[in-house]
This record gives C-alpha cells, structure tokens and sequence, in this order.
C-alpha cells in the first residue's frame, strides 16, 4: 500500500513539471500585420503595401529589424520608439523577450515615422496574447503617451488597401479631410466609402486601435485625478511667496523712485490677470511661475536703472555664488526616500545650477551692464525659487530604493532615450539646437556625478524632441484635439502614480502650467505636457524598499535542471516498480 501511494506522487510531481515550464514560454508564433506607404511611379505618388511581422523570443529587450529591401534610418529607430511605447503605456515587462520585427516590401516605400502606430500595435497584441483582425491596417506615427499622430499621402494609401481587400483602415483624429491642392479638399472617409468599398475611422490612441482590431478594451482602471492636500498646502505657500516678493520688488521702485521700462511695466500688468485666475482657481504652480516671470523682469529692470557700480555687482555676485555653495553642500546630505524627495531635488539642484551659470557668466568675461543686470536678477530670482521649492522635502510619498547607483543607471537611461528622439527629430526638422544643448548639459553632469540633474535635463530634451516629433503633420484645426489627448495622457500616469503612492510633484506641476497655456499657446502647452508625460513616471527606474530582489536562472538551467529531475523520477518509479524476486524456502 505505501508503495502505490509513493508512485502515485511521483507521477504527480511528474506531470507538475511540464505545466511549470509552461507558464514562461515565449510566443513563437509570427504576429502579422499589413503596412501601407506610397512610392514615387514618374511625376506622381502610387500607394502601395508592405507586410509587417514580429517574432517574441526570450531575450533582454533588444530590438531587432530585417527588411525587404533596406529602409531608412529613420524606420529603424522609429521601431524602437514603437515598441518602447507599447511597453510602456500598457506597463509591461519587455525586458524578458526579444523583438524581431520583419518588413517585408515590394519597393524602398517604407521609411518615416508613418509605420509607428502599426509596429505599435503588432506589439501590444503579442505581448498582450489578443486575437486580431489582420484584414484592418493602422496608418499613422506614435507618440508618447500612446496618441496617435496624422501622416501624408492618406488618399493613395486608401487606395492601396482596396486593392489588398482590407475591409477597414485606422487613421488619426483630424485627419479625414486631405487637401489635395490649395483649392481642393477630400473628405477620405467619404471617398473610401463610395469609391473604395473600405471603411475609414478616425482614432486618437492606441486603446482605441485595440479595440477595432481585437474587438477588445484593453484600458487602465478610470482613476480620478486629485491634487494631493500636502502638495496644495506647499505650493500655495511657495506661490504666496514669490507673488509677495513681485510686490516687494514694485515698492523698492516707488520708494528709490525709479522709472520703470515701458514695456517691462507692460508685460507685469498683464500677467497680473494670469496670476489673479490661476489663484481663483487654486492651481498655485502656474501662479507662482507668473510671479517668477515678473520677478526677473523686475529685478532685471531694477539693477539696470539703479546706481548700482561694477564693484557693486561684483560683491553681490560673490555673495550669492557663496550662498549657492552653501545650500549646493546641504543638499548633498538631504535624506530621498520617496518620488517626492526626488522631484523635488531635481527642481532644486535645476535652479541652483541655473543660478551657478550666471555666476560662472559673470566671471568668465567682461560682459555689459545690461547684461549684468539681467544676469544677477536671474540669478537672484532662481536661487529664491530654489529655497522655496525645498519646502516639498516634508511630502510625504511610498519609500522606495534610490542610490547613486541607481541614479547613474537611471540617467543613463534617461540619456540614451533623450538622444535617439533628437536623431530621430532631426531627420525631419533639422537640428534642435535647445535639446542638443539640453543633452550637452546632461552629458556634463553625469560626468560630474551630478546624476540627479543629468536626470532632469535628459528627460527635458526627450520632452521637446518628443513635442517636435508628435506636431510634424499638425495644422491649427488637428492641434487642439491633439494637444487634449496629450493632457489627458499626462492626468493618467500622473492619476495612477498617485493612487500607488508616488505623487510627482514636478510632473503634476508642468501638467498644471500646460492647462494654463493651453488657451494661449497649443504648442507651449504640448511642451509641458511632454514634460509633465516624462516626469510622471520616473518612479519606473526605482523599487520599492520592501521589494525583495528575486535570482532567476536563465532558461537553458531550468531545462537542464528538469531533465535531471525527470531522469530520477523516472528511476524512482522503475526501481519501485520492479518485481522483488521471491526467496526460496529451504
């Protein structure tokens, strides 16, 4: 009895083990999606069509491209974006596969950022596992947040897809009407649909795709956006004090009795209303930003009209150099423990850095008076603006792992995501001159060790390569309906950020000042919102303190490991069943 007891676990443990080494295979499968482009045939531009594969191996997270015939560039780091994108916007562990995508083209049709919002999809459904419809194809780029953006030669591409008889094709918002030349337009979706036999649909993300190709709404928890009270009470405080300095600064003029240049008096006044609705409406960061604004003007105004000697400014400048040091030096014993704690030293050290190159200016080279003027009032107001901001080391947040050495690693990161989004722009706009030197900036200071600050200006060159990469193809009837989107990408990071405890007060506070421009300037407040998408969701390169670190064996140690058990199981249960000989009885 107990020997068929012991034979019947070790078959259990037997048939145990293929169900365990089933639960991390790898999709092998092909993923298949139609491409749509245009090429050049003589004076004209024809559609045409590609096919689009994609092969999930165990891997690292590279990225692999093969196609038929050579691409350009631009294909090539388009579908690392696309894929970073899927990865991120349905937060998902890219980092165990390997990405093999295959383009396959009767012509060299395919190049630009036209492919992203397909290569996109492909991958979501793969590491999704979704059924899909391969006979609906997507046109159109990617960009942060997962919105999809408007390319060319839509017409053409129609017509292509009727003739490969797909039944549906995906393009972006905004996008139905074509302007064939300046004096006439098309309505595609109309025109698919009486001459073509194809129905045409206007999308504005990638959760909208999903659910025209797999019939599915693969969407993330609807989470209320809600200001945290502690972040509130500060900012309010912090926009107290620099509306109250603005005053300050006026009185000094009235009392020294000091003409104030027209146009600075001008641009004060009128921010005034702006300060005035931004604090009706309790959105205290875009209150205290105005006030900043005028408080370099001011002070600007203010040294260049009063007496002030060279001898003078030279002893001011030495004053705040000594105080920047100082606080430089308390900073490098701040205790971060939290998201919070992060932001906020970003924010800091910004300024302070800001506030050091003006100083570093001044000493560099004879420069004029105007120049020194606004280079101390600069200065002055952004290593004010560093005191106030150091208000928000008493948030409290989710404590998690943050070392120099996961800051290094993780400006690294941020560094190499910062510099392929700059190549990748300027192969459409040129050169960008404010996130090169971002990016020089960031550069310098991970070499100085300053990885905190390298995390900062990295993630702000991304952002404006990213507001140049998503407005190529905008007019002024797509871009607010693009501009929302992008604000109501930031409101969910930063929504599902907050809900686990890790508030960004830095993204929150750009999302806000964007809301603020959105009715004055679409594009400045597409800037801020790609910079309120990056530093929303930093908390991805930092674990929690109670995570523990798991050892995982690389998959060809499991097999070997499986094999043996299963040769020894396998002996067990022969050796038990095996018929004892019987001893003869004398």
């Amino acid at each position: 009895m107990k020997r068929d007891l012991f034979i019947i676990l070790l078959f259990s443990l037997l048939l145990l083990i293929p169900l365990l080494s089933a639960q991390d295979q790898t999709p092998q499968t092909p993923y298949h999606l139609k491409l749509l482009a245009v090429q050049e045939v003589g004076d004209h531009y024809e559609g045409s069509d590609a096919d689009l594969y994609l092969e999930l191996k165990e891997g690292t997270g590279r990225v692999f491209l093969d196609t038929f015939p050579v691409t350009k560039m631009d294909t090539q780091i388009s579908t690392r974006f696309a894929k970073e994108i899927a990865c991120s916007h349905f937060k998902l562990d890219c980092e165990k596969y390997d990405f093999i995508y295959t383009i396959k083209a009767k012509s060299s049709i395919i190049g630009g950022p036209s492919a992203g919002a397909a290569i996109t999809t492909l991958t979501s459904v793969a590491l999704l596992n979704l059924p899909f419809d391969q006979r609906v194809a997507i046109t159109g780029t990617i960009n942060s947040g997962g919105i999809i953006g408007p390319i060319g030669g839509l017409k053409e591409k129609l017509e292509a897809a009727s003739k490969i008889n797909l039944k549906q094709v995906l393009i972006a918002q905004g996008s139905g009407n074509q302007s064939l030349n300046q004096s006439e337009e098309v309505d595609l979706i109309q025109y698919a649909h009486n001459n073509l036999s194809l129905d045409v649909t206007e999308v504005l993300n990638l959760d909208e795709i999903l659910f025209y190709i797999s019939g599915k709404k693969i969407t993330q928890q609807t989470i209320n956006l809600t200001e945290d009270p502690h972040y509130s009470e500060i900012m309010k405080g912090l926009s107290n004090v620099l509306c109250q300095r603005t005053k300050s600064i006026l009185a000094d003029f009235e009392t020294e009795r000091l003409p104030m240049e027209p146009k600075v008096a001008e641009a004060v006044n009128a921010r005034n209303s702006n300060i005035i609705n931004a604090t009706r409406d309790g959105d205290f960061y875009s209150a205290a930003s105005f006030c900043f604004t005028s408080n370099i003007q001011l002070k600007g105004d203010y040294y260049q009209k009063s007496q002030l000697s060279l001898t003078g400014f030279a002893e001011m400048f030495a004053v705040l150099n000594k105080k920047v040091q100082a606080t430089q030096r308390k900073l490098s014993n701040q205790t971060i423990e939290s998201i919070s704690d992060l932001q906020t030293l970003m924010i800091v050290e910004e300024r302070l850095n800001d506030a050091k190159e003006q100083i570093d200016k001044y000493l560099s080279k004879d420069i004029s008076r105007e120049d020194l003027a606004s280079s101390l009032a600069y200065a002055e107001e952004r290593y004010f603006s560093a005191l106030s901001w150091m208000q928000f080391f008493t948030m409290n947040g989710k404590k998690l792992v943050i070392n120099q050495d996961i800051l290094h690693n993780s400006c690294m990161e941020k560094l190499a995501e910062a510099e392929q989004q700059h190549q990748y722009a300027s192969l459409f706009v040129g050169v960008l001159p404010s996130v090169g030197e971002k990016i020089v900036t960031a550069k310098d200071a991970l070499n100085r060790s300053e990885f905190t600050l390298c995390l900062t200006t990295a993630s702000q060159a991304k952002a404006e390569a990213n507001a140049v990469l998503g407005s190529i193809g905008l007019d002024n009837s797509s871009l607010p309906g693009f501009v929302d989107a992008k604000g109501n990408a930031a409101a969910r990071i930063i929504a599902e950020n907050s809900a686990e405890g890790k508030f960004p007060i830095l993204g929150y506070s750009y999302y806000r000042y964007a809301k603020s421009l959105q009715d004055q300037s679409g594009y400045l407040a597409l800037v801020y919102y790609e910079y309120a998408l990056e530093m929303s969701d930093l908390s991805i390169y930092f674990s929690e303190k109670d995570n523990r670190s798991s050892f995982t064996l690389p998959r060809e140690y499991i097999i070997l490991a499986e094999g043996i058990l299963i040769g020894i199981l396998i002996s067990l249960i022969l050796f038990f069943l095996k018929p004892k000989k019987k001893k003869r009885k004398k």
